[in-house]
């Protein structure tokens, strides 16, 4: 193959494309297809906000301790995926507010390449995006280019995507602000603990999140002569949609990318075998061992950067390999699968989402599943994605059983959480934040945050020792655990010991 070639095409938003060069890009004479950012040649004066709504808690565990837009979905998160699609001058981001401080400083140590405000915007008509929105091909510009000046989109009395003018705009972020609030979190919480004392009941938080919720929006639209518009934009309302959804939004970005074929600074050792290499891509600095299998026959393969692929690895599209991640030797990465930044995977892996700096790297099978950031799963532990009788599975979901409609559902983990070796997972088992699975047996169903599971009863992990484990392997990445991230850690604690550990 005769390296890396672009793809030329037309931005959904404007026409005419360019691709943006770091300095390095430039003296090279070819962009990193990481950076993805398209420059437009007649660019819009664009100011986006990128806004949680009250259905933040059913993405739990794995909204608790971030933005619902920072998960990880395809290639990179959900908030970066609007940004792409938008392209805008300035971001603004609206988010819990005790989660505001630790976001700013991830966004400080990401770099990005815009401007960004948290919870406070500072003048000027605006779009509004629910960071719920997961949209395709051009529909995050179709939306873009339908709002009308002060019109909201709204979907069953919930925000979808705005555009405000002037002084109202900074009026609709506090609005925002206030619908989430340290406030509503605590209210939020005790929710969950009453409704999860009769699992099986009905669903009391989203008749709570809505009624004051839904009153703040109407008023505010009264007031500022705002008009109302029902949309069908699809919004992730659970995490199992993540899962379902993954390999779909693989291939979707790699339609957008401006490049295909591998980077001439990468080297692919002989015996690499390449199958449909036209969806094939690899960035810079990657090596892949002898013996490796990359087949791109079903959906397209992308590597980023600096990736390390051992000997014998069997890889199928779509998937996605983040920067700087390693794949073990004899490793199997099945269809669906997305690998974040700096992960490690090995055994056997599909129709699964890794976030960055989480470890899976030996023999074992995780499928159908979500594992959180800074995870690390032990040798031998497997998770079923199927019950024995083929029916579809019921899951855990802010403090309610619910039925998925999947069939195949595996396990979803929070950040931070750790598992002993040859542990097992039954389908649709959810584990919580800072939980340390230590156990023999198949897991329950559902395991608290700051848990650890020892016979014959969950003991609390002690809060100063879950700071400090964390630490410990953040330093393994080179990355300080921040003031803010250590006070979140505190934060969440104790919002699950007053929602009586059910989160």
């Amino acid at each position: 193959m005769s390296g890396r070639q672009e793809v030329t095409g037309s931005s959904p938003v404007n026409s005419t494309i360019f691709i943006s060069l770091s300095p390095m890009e430039h003296e090279k004479g070819y962009p990193d297809y990481a950076a993805w950012f398209i420059m437009v040649e007649e660019q819009k004066s664009v100011s986006l906000c990128i806004f949680e709504d009250i259905k933040y808690s059913d993405l739990f565990p794995l909204s608790l301790n971030k933005a619902v837009y920072e998960l990880f979905l395809g290639t990179d998160s959900l908030r970066a995926r609007i940004i792409k699609e938008l392209n805008p001058e300035r971001v603004y981001l609206q988010c819990r507010p005790y989660l505001s401080t630790a976001l700013n400083e991830c966004l400080s140590l990401e770099k990005p390449e815009y401007e960004v405000t948290i919870n406070e915007i500072s003048g000027g008509d605006v779009f509004f995006a629910n960071g719920r929105i997961v949209a395709f091909g051009s529909e995050m510009s179709d939306i873009f280019n339908s709002v009308e000046k002060d019109h909201l989109f709204v979907k069953n009395g919930v925000p979808v995507a705005a555009r405000i003018s002037d002084q109202k705009a900074k009026s609709f972020m506090d609005l925002l602000v206030e619908m989430v609030s340290d406030k509503k979190a605590e209210a939020m919480f005790n929710n969950i603990k009453e409704i999860s004392e009769n699992i099986e009941g009905s669903d009391p938080i989203d008749r709570a999140k809505h009624s004051t919720s839904g009153e703040l929006l109407q008023d505010w639209v009264a007031k500022n002569n705002i008009t109302l518009e029902e949309t069908s934009q699809k919004l992730l309302s659970r995490y199992w949609q993540l899962i379902g959804l993954n390999g779909k939004c693989i291939k979707d970005d790699f339609s957008k990318i401006p490049l295909r074929g591998n980077d001439p600074d990468s080297e692919l050792f002989k015996g690499v075998e390449l199958i449909n290499d036209a969806d094939i891509v690899i960035g810079s600095e990657v090596e892949v061992r002898s013996g490796t299998v990359l087949d791109a026959t079903d959906g397209p393969i992308l590597i980023n950067d600096n990736v390390k692929i051992e000997p014998n690895a069997v890889i199928k599209g779509p998937c996605f390999i983040g920067e700087k991640s390693v794949i073990s030797a004899g490793a199997r990465i099945g269809p669906g699968t997305s690998l974040g930044k700096e992960c490690k995977a090995g055994g056997k892996i599909e129709e699964t989402i890794i976030a960055p700096y989480s470890n899976k790297q030996h023999e074992g099978f995780i499928g159908y599943s979500y594992i959180g950031s800074w995870v690390n799963i032990g040798a031998g532990t497997c998770n079923s994605d199927l019950r024995n009788n083929y029916s579809k599975i019921r899951a855990w979901n802010a403090g309610i059983i619910r039925e998925t409609g999947c069939r195949f559902l595996g396990t979803v983990v929070g950040d931070h959480s750790k598992f002993a070796i040859c542990s097992k997972i039954n389908p649709g088992t959810v584990i919580g934040f800072n939980s340390n699975i230590v156990t023999s047996n198949f897991l329950p169903k559902f395991i608290p945050s700051f848990a650890w599971a020892f016979e014959p009863e969950f003991v609390e992990f002690d809060l100063d020792k879950a700071i400090e484990t964390a630490e410990l392997m953040m330093d393994r990445r080179e990355l300080p655990m921040t003031k803010a991230e250590k006070k979140l850690f505190r934060i969440i604690f104790r919002y699950c010991k007053q929602s009586g550990h059910t989160v």
